[in-house]
């Protein structure tokens, strides 16, 4: 069977090579893959240990992400871990306040200083995403963003911690990249957890 330029393959490997060609940005300066994806670690360790909350933002397919990556951080690490993705939470809010404010609204009286949100988007242009990521460092948090597409999307360039930006135009590249990315990082230090368990018994 002869593969096609737009075989499931392919489509595979340009997904593999997208990831590694993930561009990072720490505090505005850009760094390696590697060197981002310890530096988020790092602060995800740090929002543990200091008994601070984890919350979870992103619209469609990052809202899905964002579910089990909440599930698998609040399971593995033992993180005050919160996804707000609850349909009857979004559509109050929605309802009540614009959708633009499905996610600031609950994050202004549940988020505390030393927080940290992970805002995820595609796109990276939501307005009901950025006005989160504009609320962050109003109230003291901390903040990871993961976006694609246009290199001038508003939240790779807006003010954060750390910033991931995956180069492809579809869609689901992006998502599993953006997937991919926090999965690894969650499971190293569920690794390195386990790791310090075995050792200490």
């Amino acid at each position: 069977m002869t593969l096609t330029e737009h075989s499931p393959y392919n489509w595979l490997k340009k997904l593999n090579q997208t990831i590694f060609s993930v561009k990072s940005k720490k505090d505005g300066e850009q760094i390696g893959l590697e060197n981002a994806c310890l530096v988020a670690g790092k602060i995800i360790r740090q929002t543990i240990e200091s008994g601070a909350s984890i919350w979870w933002v992103g619209n469609g397919g990052s809202a899905a992400i964002c579910s089990p990556l909440s599930q698998d951080t609040l399971n593995k690490l033992d993180a005050r871990s919160f996804c707000l993705a609850d349909p009857s939470l979004i559509t109050c809010m929605a309802n009540d306040f614009g959708y633009e404010n499905v996610y600031v609204n609950p994050l202004e009286k549940l988020a505390k200083p030393k927080d940290l949100l992970t805002a995820i988007y595609s796109s990276g242009n939501s307005k009901n995403i950025i006005l989160c990521a504009k609320m962050v460092f109003k109230k003291g948090l901390n903040l990871i963003t993961l976006s694609g597409f246009e290199e001038n999307n508003r939240l790779w360039n807006i003010k954060s911690h750390l910033s991931f930006f995956v180069p492809t135009d579809f869609y689901g590249i992006a998502e599993l990249s953006h997937e991919a990315i926090l999965h690894g990082i969650i499971e190293s230090l569920w690794l390195e957890k386990q790791a310090f368990l075995i050792k200490n018994v």
